[in-house]
C-alpha cells in the first residue's frame, strides 16, 4: 500500500484535534479537502477511522492502532530528511518561530535578534507567547522551534539547555518612601504589590512560592504581563517583584529602587527548550546555539 505523507499528516492533525473544522485550520487547508483526505485513508484502511460524535470526531480502535507507527513514520522521515538538508544562514530564508514572554522580548531578544540579522539576513522570526502548558505539544508539532524562558517543569518533557540562573527583586520607583532604605520582611507584606499572572512563563507560581515562606502578598493590581508595570511603579507607590535582569533593563535611567526580597528564594533557571524530533536539524541547531552563546555573553548580571 502506497501512503501519502500529506494524508499522514491529516490523519494525525484529526486524531489530535477530534475536528474537521480545526484540523483545516491548522493545516491552512479547507475542510472540504481534508474530508476528501479523510475519504482516502477510510478507503485506504478499509475503516471509518473517525466517526461524528456530539463530542467530536471519535477515532476507531483501527486509528487508535495507526496512531503510533504513523507518528513514529513521520518522525523518522522528518529526521532523515532534516540530516540531508543543508542550512546556510547567509542565504536561508526559513521561517523560526521562538516562544518567549514579554520580559524575554525585552531583555533577551535584541540581543539575539542583533547576532540572527547579522549571520543570517533574509531569516523570518515570528515571536510568540504560548501558554506553558500549551508548549510542549507545540514543541512536538514544530509550532514553536525554540521556547526560551523560566520554563520549570518544562523539561521532563523537552531537550533544553541551561542557560542562566536568575533571582528575584522588588522594584519601586526611586525615593519610594519604604523603598529608599532597604525591605524588610514586615515592610514587604504591607507594600502595594503589582501581580503578574503570566501564562507563558513559571513567573506566577512565585506567590506560592513566597506565600510558602511566610510573605502571601495581596496584590493591589494584577497583570497579564510586565512591559506595563514599570511605568505604573515610576508614577505610583506601587511595588513590582520581578527577576533581576528585567529590573536592570527598567532601570536604564536610573529611576527606580530596585532591592533583594527579605528573604531567600531558590534560584531560577532560565533555559531555551526544543523536542527531540529536531534535536538533529542543521536549522535549529544553528538557531539554538546562537540563542546559548548570545545569553552565554550576559551570563553575569550587570
Amino acid at each position: 500500500m502506497e501512503l501519502d505523507l500529506n494524508l499522514m499528516r491529516v490523519f494525525l492533525t484529526v486524531l489530535q484535534e477530534r475536528s474537521v473544522t480545526r484540523a483545516a485550520q491548522r493545516l491552512n487547508l479547507t475542510q472540504p479537502a481534508v474530508s476528501y483526505a479523510l475519504g482516502r485513508l477510510r478507503e485506504q484502511f478499509g475503516d471509518p477511522l473517525f466517526l461524528r460524535t456530539p463530542s467530536g470526531m471519535q477515532p476507531t480502535p483501527i486509528a487508535f492502532a495507526l496512531a503510533d507507527p504513523i507518528e513514529r513514520g513521520m518522525n523518522s522521515f522528518a529526521e532523515a530528511v532534516s540530516l540531508r538538508l543543508r542550512f546556510e544562514p547567509a542565504t536561508s530564508t526559513r521561517r523560526f518561530q521562538l516562544s518567549m514572554s514579554d520580559i524575554g522580548e525585552m531583555v533577551f531578544l535584541p540581543p539575539i535578534m542583533e547576532r540572527v540579522h547579522a549571520q543570517a539576513p533574509r531569516l523570518r522570526i515570528e515571536v510568540r507567547e504560548v501558554p506553558l502548558e500549551d508548549l510542549p505539544q507545540a514543541l512536538k508539532d514544530g509550532a514553536v522551534d525554540l521556547a526560551i524562558g523560566n520554563l520549570a517543569g518544562l523539561g521532563r518533557q523537552t531537550c533544553h539547555a541551561d542557560l542562566f540562573s536568575e533571582r528575584y527583586v522588588c522594584m519601586g520607583r526611586r525615593g519610594h518612601p519604604v523603598m529608599a532604605t532597604g525591605l524588610t520582611r514586615g515592610q514587604y507584606k504591607r507594600l502595594d504589590h503589582i501581580l503578574v499572572a503570566s501564562r507563558a512563563s513559571a513567573h506566577r507560581l512565585l506567590d506560592d512560592v513566597l506565600a510558602e515562606a511566610g510573605l502571601h502578598r495581596q496584590p493591589y493590581l494584577t497583570l497579564p504581563h510586565f512591559s506595563a508595570a514599570a511605568e505604573i511603579v515610576r508614577r505610583t507607590d506601587l511595588t513590582v517583584t520581578l527577576p533581576y535582569r528585567a529590573a536592570v533593563w527598567f532601570n536604564h535611567d536610573d529611576a527606580f529602587e530596585v532591592r533583594p526580597l527579605p528573604i531567600a528564594l531558590p534560584g531560577l533557571c532560565v533555559t531555551v527548550h526544543w523536542h527531540a524530533r529536531f534535536e538533529s536539524d542543521p536549522g535549529t541547531t544553528w538557531l539554538r546555539q546562537l540563542v546559548v552563546d548570545t545569553l552565554a555573553d550576559h551570563h553575569e548580571a550587570r
